[in-house]
């Protein structure tokens, strides 16, 4: 179990608040950080001393050379305790990651995020003609479409314990309240290392209660599971399946309909065909792998992390596309700008424009960047695109959507992490 550690900043007085609004404004004004990786796209000599690569190759380089550029970075910031997205590869990484392919492989997506879409929808539409995207949507649809992950346990989870009648107890109180739980843990991730101290304890104090929850009822998990094994091994993964699989999703999708909402001519056609349909809506394939294609070139301009970091475990050199390689000294770190990978005109053909139908041809894995790439990458990748396509197309089923700015604020966020999304049906 990972303790929590306050101690003292050891940045100046205000530098820390300053850097961290900054990070902050740069993740919502996204536009921002593409014209800043255009640039080291162009001159990529500039980011080189800095440890900062953009072009797509150079990042492709980074992202498969796992020995020398190191997942262990994320480390810092994942206050619930280890978990395969901050490890090395060895026996403990290869045997988790097969864990987490079984526990994928329970999942019915997405028969069941299409059922639970058409049931929020439902609700949705039948009520009050405003409603919070995250909190009366999202994150539900994503909760039952990922309930299979801890299968007959997953009452035990929410309830944080092996009795029954505690399991019986469960309700979207009880549900809403762990989902809270486990975001704040996921938005340490988002943040870094720039984030307050203040915000930083939250995210531990949550991450500590994550871990309590999950070490009550791990004699439950493993019988779900199958499994025999140690329980401190079942503890690690149940762990991270939890806090990163809901939340990421969730803000992935919030993103994703941020950006449709923000294209009023695209979302008009996806929303006619979508009503053209009826109730073919969510059987008709060719519609289905269109608004997948959507989802991804939403993501694309918004991709939930736009930024990554790599430890530099030994000196190595780094590729940017410069003349020549830049010195990377060991301990060190490298920022890899995925934002501006994804929109390199000489790999992705009219990058700048939105095109869900583009042909990615050979380079159809950068698409996926957003996921990582290579060996590396999310083994999630296509459950929670699928997840993010059955929302998207019930949305696309609701009358026409608007963000309620008349409202108070439409949008509100905790640092990186959207909290809510206020949505009127017009």
């Amino acid at each position: 179990m990972k303790l929590s550690t306050y101690e003292p900043d050891a940045l100046a007085p205000g530098i820390r608040r300053l850097s961290y609004g900054l990070f902050c404004w740069l993740n919502r004004h996204i536009v921002v950080l593409r014209a800043a990786g255009a640039l080291l796209r162009r001159w990529p000599s500039i980011g080189g001393p800095f440890g900062m690569v953009a072009r797509a190759s150079a990042v492709k380089d980074v992202l498969t050379r796992t020995p020398s550029f190191s997942n262990t970075a994320h480390a810092a910031n994942m206050v619930s305790g280890d978990y395969l997205i901050g490890m090395d590869p060895g026996p403990t990484y290869t045997a988790d990651r097969a864990l987490v392919r079984e526990r994928l492989d329970a999942l019915d997506v997405p028969n069941a995020s299409d059922e639970e879409a058409k049931r929020r929808i439902g609700i949705l539409d039948s009520g009050d003609r405003s409603f919070d995207l995250i909190e009366n949507y999202l994150m539900w649809v994503v909760f039952h479409a990922m309930k299979p992950l801890f299968g007959s346990a997953t009452d035990a989870v929410v309830a944080g314990s092996a009795d029954p009648a505690a399991q019986a107890a469960v309700d979207e109180g009880l549900q809403r309240q762990y989902m809270l739980e486990i975001r704040y843990v996921a938005g340490q991730l988002l943040a870094g290392s720039l984030a307050t101290l203040d915000l930083r304890r939250r995210a531990e104090t949550c991450g500590d209660a994550l871990q309590a929850r999950i070490d009550r009822v791990t004699g439950p998990i493993g019988t779900a599971w199958g499994v025999k094994s140690a329980s401190q091994d079942i503890e690690r993964n149940a762990v991270g399946l939890a806090w990163i699989s809901h939340p990421v999703t969730v803000q992935s999708g919030a993103l994703a309909v941020q950006e449709l909402l923000g294209r009023p001519k695209v979302y008009e056609k996806l929303w006619s065909r979508a009503q053209s349909l009826k109730d073919r809506v969510w059987t008709d394939t060719g519609f289905r792998k269109d608004v997948r294609d959507h989802v991804l070139e939403l993501m694309r301009f918004r991709p939930i992390f736009p930024l990554l970091a790599r430890d530099v475990p030994r000196d190595t050199e780094l590729q940017t596309g410069a003349r020549q390689n830049a010195k990377c000294p060991g301990g060190g770190k490298v920022s890899l700008l995925g934002i501006a990978a994804l929109f390199d005109p000489s790999v992705v053909s009219d990058s700048r424009s939105f095109c869900p139908e583009r042909d990615w041809g050979s380079e159809d894995p950068l698409r996926y960047l957003m996921f990582g790439y290579g060996y590396r990458q999310c083994p999630a990748r296509d459950h929670a695109v699928d997840i993010l396509t059955s929302a998207l197309i019930g949305l696309l089923t609701l009358p026409r959507l608007q963000l309620a700015r008349g409202e108070g604020k439409a949008i509100t966020y905790d640092g990186p992490l959207m909290l809510s999304m206020r949505m009127r049906i017009t």
